[in-house]
């Protein structure tokens, strides 16, 4: 059996340029099954992540949505995993030096 272990990433001052826009961000979230919950406080998102459903597809939108909101990659670090290490770990990637740099 699988541990669930709940992961909590931080999503501070992100910039939207109209409501749709913020619309789209927190629909985004809200359709990542591994996205547990999120709550803001003051200027900071609180993102729960469960890490048990962190698979290809959901570290890959992880890293497109804290791309296109400028959300600080270095803490997807904590998912790397040997099943991913393949692509993930790739320093040729575009986001190599933001999650591992």
């Amino acid at each position: 059996m699988t541990e669930v272990s709940s992961i909590q990433l931080e999503a501070a001052s992100v910039r939207f340029y109209s409501q749709y826009d913020e619309s789209v961000f927190f629909k985004w979230l809200r359709d990542l099954p591994c996205v547990e919950r999120f709550e803001g406080r003051g200027r900071v998102l609180f993102i729960t992540v469960q890490s048990n459903l962190i698979d290809e597809n959901a570290l890959r939108e992880l890293l497109a949505l804290f791309h296109r909101y400028g959300v600080d990659k270095r803490q997807l670090a904590q998912f790397d995993r040997a099943e991913f290490v393949d692509w993930f770990q790739n320093p040729n990637a575009s986001w190599y030096s933001e999650v591992f740099g």
